[in-house]
């Protein structure tokens, strides 16, 4: 029985180093599509900040007349 046991914690313990492994590189593989997806929205707001025909009102002071 204890033979058993000890060859399923070892089964149990390499699993969980696998899966270890496989969430680091998946944390990787995010960083890179959110790295990409954020390049692409600055580049959208830059584009239209540029091509942006109404005026910008500034949240300063109004002017005294």
């Amino acid at each position: 029985m204890i033979d058993f046991l000890t060859i399923i914690l070892l089964i149990f313990g390499l699993l969980q180093i696998i899966l270890f492994f496989k969430v680091w590189g998946m944390t990787n593989d995010i960083k890179e599509i959110r790295n990409k997806y954020l390049k692409d929205e600055d580049e959208k707001r830059r584009q239209e900040a540029e091509y942006d025909p109404t005026p910008k009102i500034s949240s300063g002071s109004k002017p005294t007349m």
